[in-house]
């Protein structure tokens, strides 16, 4: 195994970019006192390990993604190998639907209730 160089976190925020910008001193009035930019830091080991483990969280979410649209595609009626944005629009629609046949049916029920009265 390889000796762990640097403890910097996979953390967006921690871009060398935005790290070396906060560490910058405040501008002054006078053009003397601005001091030299500093040059971003050269990449290491760690930046390429983040990369690694945001293409495997992305791999692992669209993996997810993939697992949750087929069960959708079970489930809605007449669900062929349609692209996403149809099958959401159709899943949409069958849920305004059984959403409707429920206050039905509800609807129902009250009505054979007053009427045992």
């Amino acid at each position: 195994m390889g000796a762990h160089t640097g403890s910097r976190r996979c953390d967006s925020s921690a871009t060398p970019t935005a790290r070396w910008m906060r560490t910058r001193p405040p501008a002054s009035s006078s053009a003397a006192a601005v001091a030299p930019r500093t040059p971003s830091p050269p990449p290491t080991n760690n930046d390429a390990a983040c990369a690694g483990k945001a293409r495997k969280a992305t791999r692992r979410r669209d993996a997810e993604v993939r697992r949750k649209m087929e069960a959708l595609r079970r489930l809605v009626p007449s669900g062929g190998g349609d692209e996403a944005d149809e099958l959401l629009l159709r899943a949409a629609g069958y849920i305004a639907r059984l959403q409707a046949q429920v206050t039905v049916m509800q609807l129902m029920v009250d009505v054979l209730e007053h009427t045992k009265d």
